[in-house]
């Protein structure tokens, strides 16, 4: 096992200049160093395809980088390794945590696939691959053989096992802004105090233990995996039941990984959408590192991609409020709540109910409720603070 200060020792003596990625919990350690400012720059990334490509301009531009991410996003990363890496013989090195390897644990079935097919879709691109596990070999002794490599301008992939990487950097305390922010159970319990009848989706990760643990219900959808298409799936089952009101429970982190959603939502223009982004500033589920927005505008954002409201809100009372405007008036809305990082993390849903239980009731309570005419788009959009 290596420690999380050699891990970055390493990268630096072996001359990488730049880290990018999505957070995964088997780097939590090395990652909480980055987020500090030790070792490489490091730039979160908003999806593992991003990064790819922010690696990629880093080599090109002479610097060489190296790229953290988990298997689940691999697919993220097809695309621009076929089109861009390859071709283009940009060389590259990219560490990929083996969620779900040798076999998915119980309750997260979202990592059983990819945990069985990365090897084999690297091996079907040419592309060469090690594996660092806790017994070895030296993450150093690695890097040495990728060398070469890099040097005939290919790209080189370390599979990372759990275990390989010990989660031994101190961890800080949350960083929370001056004043009383929201938390998570906080802002889920007043999404169920004003939702009424609605439909609720939460995204992958903590919000969905939370909307599990104070409030189950056939009505809701907990995601797990897929992160950031929790807002398209809500779209679609949206535009699919006009007749029924359905309230999206995001991440800002998951909202960054896909973000051309909401252009896709303003457009679509569902009056029956409501979409609260909990804006905490971390991926919490990870370990709590940086989603590298936080200079970025969500309410802002939604407006400009078409949604008919949008508020801001800092307290539990003004996104109470804005629920309830949102829920009278139609949307597509968006409610931005800036909330705490941090919180327990709350019982796995899927370690209660199956996940194709969790899709099947789903599917049950909207049965009574088939559409009639499409939605039309809503006008005159406004915001406020």
């Amino acid at each position: 096992m290596i420690t999380s200060r050699a891990m970055l020792d390493a990268l630096e003596a072996h001359d990488y200049g730049l880290v990018t990625g999505v957070p995964c919990s088997y780097f939590a350690g090395p990652l909480r160093l980055l987020d500090r400012g030790e070792g490489p720059r490091y730039i979160p990334a908003v999806n593992e395809g991003s990064a790819i490509a922010i690696a990629a301009g880093a080599q090109l531009g002479g610097r060489p980088s190296m790229v953290l991410a988990q298997n689940s996003g691999f697919g993220n990363m097809i695309n621009p390794l076929t089109s861009l890496v390859l071709p283009y013989r940009i060389p590259m090195t990219v560490m990929v945590s083996m969620r779900g390897w040798p076999t998915a644990d119980a309750g997260e079935p979202q990592h059983y696939w990819m945990g069985r097919v990365v090897p084999d879709w690297l091996d079907s691109l040419g592309i060469p691959h090690w594996m660092l596990t806790a017994d070895g070999p030296s993450l150093n002794q690695v890097l040495r053989e990728t060398r070469p490599v890099l040097e005939e301008g290919r790209p080189a992939v370390v599979l990372v096992a759990k275990g390989a990487i010990a989660n031994d950097a101190p961890t800080d305390p949350p960083t929370v802004p001056p004043g009383h922010r929201p938390t998570r159970d906080e802002v889920v319990s007043a999404v169920l105090a004003e939702a009424g009848d609605a439909h609720l989706l939460s995204t992958t990760g903590y919000l969905s233990r939370s909307l599990f643990n104070l409030g189950d219900s056939s009505r809701n959808f907990y995601m797990q995996g897929s992160m950031g298409h929790v807002s398209g799936i809500a779209l679609g089952a949206a535009l699919a039941n006009p007749a029924r009101r359905f309230v999206v429970l995001d991440g800002d982190g998951a909202v960054l990984m896909h973000m051309g959603s909401l252009a896709t939502i303003g457009d679509a223009a569902p009056a029956n959408l409501t979409h609260v982004v909990f804006e905490n500033g971390v991926y919490d589920s990870t370990g709590g590192q940086l989603t590298g927005g936080r200079r970025t505008d969500f309410a802002a954002a939604a407006l400009a991609c078409g949604y008919r409201n949008a508020w801001r809100a800092d307290s539990i009372d003004e996104l109470r409020k804005a629920l309830r405007t949102a829920l009278t008036d139609g949307g597509p809305s968006a409610v931005v709540v800036r909330g705490a990082p941090g919180g327990a993390a709350g019982e796995r849903a899927s370690s209660n109910v199956s996940v194709q239980e969790i899709g099947d009731r789903f599917i049950k309570s909207l049965e009574a409720h088939r559409p009639t005419t499409p939605d039309r788009r809503p006008t005159s959009p406004r915001t406020s603070a």
